[in-house]
Formats: C-alpha cells, sequence, structure tokens
C-alpha cells in the first residue's frame, strides 16, 4: 500500500498541539509559551556497495520545541525534544523556564492582525511504494539512494493563534562520476528527477576557455557560494558593500518549487519576498519580522534566507575552469578557501576574500535550477579567481 498522508493528518496534528499548548501555559509563573511542534514520514531506498540489492528503511520522526517568555524581558528560554507527549512538553517548558537567554523573543504581539488559523499545505500527495522505489533504483543505475518524505510543522503562538504548514520532498543521490545531490519539491514526477530531467551541464560552446583564470560554478556549487555570500553581506548587521555586476538575488519564502519557507516563517510572521541586490547593487539584508527560520526543530527560530533565487541567462562564451561541486573552508571572517570538484575529475583549491569573491561575480549563465542546498540558481562565473594549489 501506498504511504498515505494519514500517516501525518494535519488535522490531527494540529488539535494535538493546540491542546499541548493549552496544558503547557497553564501555571501563572511560566509567562508566555510558544509551541512548535513537527512530524515527517520518510522513506529511503539504497543501493547496496555491491549494486546487487536494494533496501528499504521507513522513519516517522517528531519532536516539540517551546519558547517562555516574559513581558519586558530581552530574550526568551528555550527546550526541544523529540516526542509529542504531555510529559515532553512539560519537561520542554520546564527547560525552557530555566533557560532565559537561549532565543530570541521576536513573535507576532497580541494586537498584530494574526489570524487564528493559518494553514499553508501542500497538496496531498502519497508517497512511492517500496516496490517503486525498489523497482525504480534497479533500472536507474547511477543512482546511489532516493528518499521521498512528507513534514507537517505545527506553531502555536503565545496568545493562542495556530500556523500550519505541510511540505513534500524528494532528495537522490546520483553516483560517479558526475556524483550530484538533486531535490525537488513535490512528490509527483520524483522518477523524472532520477531520469537526469534536471541537468547541471552547460552546453558546448565554440568559444571555451579555461585559461583566463576565471571559474564557473555549475548550479550545485554556485548554491554553495551564494548561501555563503548572502549570509555574510546581507544577514544579521549587514551594511552596503560593491557587488560584482551579475549579484542579482531575491529571498523568495513563497515559491512552489521553493525546498523551505512558506506564507509564515516560524516564528509566525508573515513573509514576504525580499530584494537583497540588483544587478550588481547591494539594496538589504535579511532582518526582521518574516525571516525568522529553524534549520531543524532542536534550533530556536534566527534571521535566515528561505529561497534565494537569482534570474539566469543565455550562454555567449563559456571563460574559466568548470566546477561541479564547492566546499567552503572558512579560515577566519577575512579570508575562506574554496575547494572545488572540476569537471575535468580533478579538484582545485582557491583562496579568495569574502568580498573580492563577492566584486568577481560576473555573470550568470544558463537557466536557474532548484539546488539541494535550497538557493535556485544557474551557473556563475567569478572573475580572476587565483588557485593556491
Amino acid at each position: 500500500m501506498k504511504e498515505s498522508q494519514q500517516s501525518l493528518n494535519a488535522d490531527a496534528l494540529v488539535d494535538h498541539a493546540r491542546v499541548l499548548w493549552r496544558n503547557a501555559s497553564i501555571g501563572a509563573n511560566r509567562g508566555r509559551v510558544e509551541l512548535y511542534t513537527k512530524a515527517s514520514l520518510r522513506l529511503k531506498a539504497t543501493r547496496s556497495v555491491d549494486a546487487k540489492s536494494v533496501t528499504v528503511d521507513r522513519a516517522l520522526e517528531s519532536g516539540v520545541a517551546v519558547r517562555t517568555s516574559i513581558t519586558g524581558q530581552p530574550a526568551s528560554g528555550f527546550a526541544a525534544s523529540s516526542g509529542l507527549s504531555e510529559d515532553v512538553v512539560r519537561w520542554a517548558v520546564a527547560v525552557a523556564g530555566r533557560n532565559r537567554a537561549m532565543a530570541t523573543v521576536a513573535a507576532p504581539e497580541p494586537s498584530d492582525a494574526i489570524a487564528e488559523e493559518r494553514r499553508d499545505l501542500d497538496p496531498d500527495e502519497s508517497l512511492p511504494t517500496t516496490g517503486e522505489l525498489i523497482d525504480r533504483l534497479q533500472y536507474q543505475h547511477e543512482a546511489e539512494w532516493v528518499e521521498a518524505g512528507t513534514t507537517v510543522e505545527v506553531l502555536v503562538g503565545a496568545s493562542g493563534w495556530v500556523a500550519a504548514r505541510r511540505r513534500h520532498r524528494v532528495w537522490a543521490l546520483t553516483g560517479a562520476p558526475s556524483r550530484q545531490l538533486l531535490a525537488q519539491r513535490g512528490i509527483s514526477g520524483w522518477d523524472r528527477l532520477l531520469g537526469g530531467s534536471v541537468s547541471e551541464a552547460i552546453p558546448h560552446h565554440p568559444n571555451t576557455r579555461s585559461d583566463s583564470g576565471d571559474i564557473v560554478l555549475l548550479p550545485s556549487a554556485a548554491a554553495v557560494v551564494v548561501s555563503a555570500l548572502v549570509e555574510t553581506f546581507h544577514g544579521g548587521d549587514s551594511e552596503w558593500v560593491e557587488p560584482g555586476t551579475a549579484w542579482d538575488v531575491i529571498d523568495v519564502p513563497v515559491r512552489s518549487n521553493g525546498l523551505v519557507g512558506g506564507s509564515f516563517d516560524d516564528a509566525g510572521f508573515p513573509t514576504a519576498a525580499r530584494v537583497l541586490a540588483k544587478n550588481g547593487v547591494w539594496v538589504g539584508g535579511i532582518r526582521g519580522p518574516g525571516t525568522f527560520r529553524r534549520v531543524s526543530f532542536r534550533e530556536p527560530p534566527r534571521e535566515t534566507a528561505s529561497n534565494l533565487v537569482m534570474g539566469g541567462s543565455p550562454v555567449n562564451q563559456i571563460r574559466g575552469l568548470i566546477a561541479l561541486r564547492c566546499h567552503i573552508l572558512r579560515l577566519s571572517s577575512d579570508e575562506w578557501i574554496l575547494e572545488l570538484d572540476l569537471a575535468d575529475a580533478s579538484r582545485k583549491w582557491v583562496r579568495s576574500h569574502p568580498k573580492a569573491l563577492l566584486a568577481a561575480c560576473r555573470e550568470r549563465m544558463g537557466g536557474a535550477i532548484v539546488t539541494a542546498n535550497g538557493p535556485i540558481v544557474p551557473a556563475m562565473r567569478f572573475e580572476g579567481l587565483v588557485g593556491i594549489r
């Protein structure tokens, strides 16, 4: 049988979260209580090392997080734990009450016009069956594993309003030589994801040059750099800097193919798209209501990007070494090393100051795709980067 959405019934989870919050809020010394609950169901099919068999694992995860605050205090208490029982919530409330400076107090006020109940639910979809996962992995020899899952999150604010979100996502890893991590929002078409319908290849161009000193990052590699540069130059207390001419990025919480985000953030504030840079000009940062995200239910909400989006552009000429993957080694706030896996199967290390890297962003190439890291970006050319090994 298919894994039905009844395994994660949104109505039942909303009702259960309300009961948990109501009971947790009883007590004169606890102040205001916010309750965040999460439940997820995942199926993962993995090919054996000898490629002769496929195993399927099923995981059902649940957890709860609590923020407690007292009016006038600059920070709130925070605690999280696996499980959705009354005992777990009582423990979390008690611990949060002792840890008063663990999290931001940012949350909608009772006077804000917040609806009593908000829902941001992906349409009902069933996960692939165990048989479908096994058959596809046996047929798709280059795939090492594929995972499909559904997550339901319910946030109950300190004044009792409820916000519920449901997301379906699929992940897959292809093996050598490309070894690419893939992801998509929604279950429909998951087999096409494995079939290579999402390609990061840049079409061959007769004017390709690899001796220019430039680096061309394919989308998966570009996404890592874009996320790091946005965090550094558009997050927190960041101020105006001078980007490269191709630096053009928007944070779009509500996007049909975005892996994260939604119509409300993880503190309950309504969200809206934010222009961070336009045509090489720094515009703004990620801060304030609408930007609070939880990397995990075990962490409090922080001001973080959701779906970073950069538009594509036609490929006129390919100048530079092509990198398939990138890992950033942050030696300090002023010195990064980019570890690059190149298209010719070699590896290169590039040393750069973050500001110099941002200024080197000179071209967006091809169409933008959803990357497993989250950003929706095209390939990107960074000019004049110097290798150190």
